[in-house]
């Protein structure tokens, strides 16, 4: 069970942070301190940005299992590691390894004002000075478990309001704050629980083998609401589908959201008006979508019997030279006892495809195809009737930050909802199906995932009519289908003609790659460093990177996984150093592991009969 004590701080005036190789000045913005009796579950954080600035380098990475409040599921990621210094009071200086993230969370209101006149924390020294400033502040770093009590000291001074706990960083401010009159009831709620895979996932771990071979029981669950929704909710009108958003029954009501929303947006402004160039593109995106058709301006002097609902938005970067940020729009922001919109939409998974047949078909024939839809979501109508929930608000005139905030909303499903994922399967299949008279519908049905498609044919003419009768198929549902990429340069030639050739060298097929030249398939190299000390989490940090969803490194790869298997058993600690004789065996596994895969194989199975 964990326990999380929350610490609003938006200024550390008192601390610097540093790196081994120099020394910079930067407030923290927040500590949270999240506790569990799973120390592989107490982590500290920091955000890219703020590694960037202290030009921090990552000295590894760390496989961590991550679960959200209400969750029913775990995600596992490889995050980068680094380590900076906390420099406190007394010429202290405490070293912080830090798992390295976009974003921790995001933006939180400061509400350090409403303890101002509180008597019993006068005359102490806050680690945060008192203002008047209402700004909403980003997280920065998160100090975890791991060393929240070296700061944390033992003196606390309690009062009619938060607790003021003594730290080498001054008095922390913990605990609920005395009500204001008139405020707004916005509650705020953040706690971050992070574990490497335990032993109850070990059987999960070895299911991988059983890919395409046990039966998914979660299809039959959802069929039924499939087809329901494809009938009853997603119509065809001038050469696109128009859906509906799946609502819950009996939702409860959805708030307007205009002063979360409203508050959020200026704060994003604001740190955009700092970077000129992501403002500039910020802007650009929200244009590009007001001409496509994509949004509309809203007419707020127009009542409407619709429910309204504002959601707010912020960007992350991402590492593309064509399109350096994306937008998202937080469509689970919400008020205190307030839901948001994706707590009152459904969650249905969306009916996918097995990975491991779209894989094999792939190598089934001679002649092979990948692509894309491009800006499939935003290529789906949305209801005229649910339009106004999805409003958000923006600059009126982009190149003044100052300038007045405009009201849209969004005119297609927008990527971000819950539901969204959903709605594309529903909307694909029920198109695929009312034309399943046309051969690319098969061929589309079956090796489709999400937004991808790989297939392969025997013949260069089938290859050649697919491209020709999928693109008009997909087209007449207003999808275009590009980043066309083929061992057959008859297709290439086509696709470059018709500007939809996919350039990258060696495209990546469903997690692996694929050279079209000479038409084999290969992994993405990841060497394994040959570290002094072995722990158990350094061995399932660098096994679990390697996917092979095809099982063709299985005589390599089930050994790491029966070392890993030894390891739970024998109840080793995350990060103590293992015994030689399991040490050996893992450089043993090392040296065949960077061996295997730097394997090529070829992507068509009969090439030489």
């Amino acid at each position: 069970m964990g326990i999380t004590d929350e610490i609003r701080e938006s200024h550390l005036p008192t601390a610097s942070l540093f790196t081994g190789t120099g020394k910079k000045k930067y407030p923290s913005k927040k500590f949270s301190h999240t506790r569990d009796n799973d120390k592989g579950a107490q982590r500290s954080f920091i955000t890219e940005k703020l590694a960037e600035k202290l030009k921090l380098k990552p000295n590894g990475s760390d496989t961590i299992s991550l679960a959200y409040f209400g969750g029913k599921s775990e995600q596992y990621r490889h995050i980068p590691t680094g380590r900076v210094f906390l420099h406190v009071q007394h010429r202290e200086i405490i070293p912080l390894d830090v798992l390295i993230v976009p974003t921790i969370a995001v933006p939180l209101p400061n509400l350090q004002r409403n303890v101002k006149c509180l008597k019993y924390i006068e005359g102490l020294k806050l680690a945060h000075r008192i203002t008047d400033i209402d700004d909403d502040f980003e997280i920065s770093l998160l100090i975890g478990a791991d060393y929240f009590w070296q700061i944390v000291q033992n003196k606390v001074v309690r009062g009619n309001g938060p607790t003021a706990v003594k730290s080498k960083l001054g008095y922390l401010l913990s605990g609920p704050l005395p009500e204001v009159k008139n405020a707004s009831s916005v509650s705020y709620m953040f706690n971050v629980v992070t574990a490497p895979p335990n032993a109850t996932d070990l059987e999960r771990f070895w299911k991988l083998e059983s890919m395409g071979i046990l039966e998914d029981d979660t299809e039959k669950s959802t069929s039924g609401i499939l087809n329901e929704y494809k009938e009853n909710c997603i119509t065809y009108k001038d050469g696109r589908y128009v859906a509906k958003l799946p609502w819950k029954e009996d939702h409860s009501v959805l708030p307007t959201n205009y002063e979360i929303c409203k508050k959020r947006t200026e704060n994003t402004i604001k740190r955009l008006s700092i970077e000129t160039d992501i403002l500039k593109n910020y802007g650009q995106i929200i244009e590009d979508q007001l001409k496509r058709g994509f949004i509309e301006k809203c007419d707020t002097n127009v009542t409407t019997s619709n429910p309204v609902h504002l959601i707010p938005h912020h960007y992350v970067k991402k590492d593309s030279n064509t399109t350096p940020i994306r937008i998202v729009y937080d469509c689970s922001c919400k008020s205190r006892d307030q839901p948001s919109l994706n707590d009152c939409l459904m969650s249905t998974p969306p009916e996918l495809n097995d990975l491991i047949g779209i894989l094999i078909r792939f190598r089934m024939n001679k002649y092979a195809i990948a692509t894309d839809i491009e800006k499939a979501f935003l290529n789906i109508t949305l209801d005229e009737n649910d339009r106004d929930v999805t409003r958000f608000l923006w600059l009126s005139d982009p190149s003044n930050p100052n300038s007045e905030l405009t009201t849209y909303r969004f005119r297609a499903v927008l990527f971000g909802a819950t539901s969204s994922p959903f709605i594309l399967c529903a909307t694909i299949l029920k198109h695929l199906e009312l034309n399943n008279d046309k051969k690319a519908s098969k061929y589309l049905r079956q090796d489709l995932d999400v937004d991808n498609v790989i297939s392969s044919f025997q013949q260069e003419e089938q290859l050649l009519h697919f491209y020709t009768e999928s693109r008009e198929l997909m087209s007449s549902a207003g999808f275009n289908l590009r980043s066309w990429s083929s061992n057959s340069k008859m297709l290439q030639k086509q696709a470059i003609n018709d500007s939809v050739i996919d350039n990258a060298q060696t495209p990546k097929i469903l997690g692996m790659k694929w050279d079209t030249n000479s038409d084999v398939l290969l992994y993405p190299v990841r060497n394994i460093p040959n570290t002094q000390i072995v722990t158990k989490r350094e061995i399932l940090q660098h096994t679990s990177r390697i996917y092979d969803p095809l099982g063709l490194l299985n005589q390599v790869t089930i050994r790491a996984k029966l070392l890993l298997q030894e390891l739970w058993q024998q109840k080793f600690e995350w990060d103590m150093p293992l015994p030689d004789s399991i040490q050996e065996k893992w450089r043993s596994l090392i040296t065949d592991l960077n061996s295997v895969t730097k394997t090529t194989f070829p992507r068509y199975y009969f090439e030489n009969t």
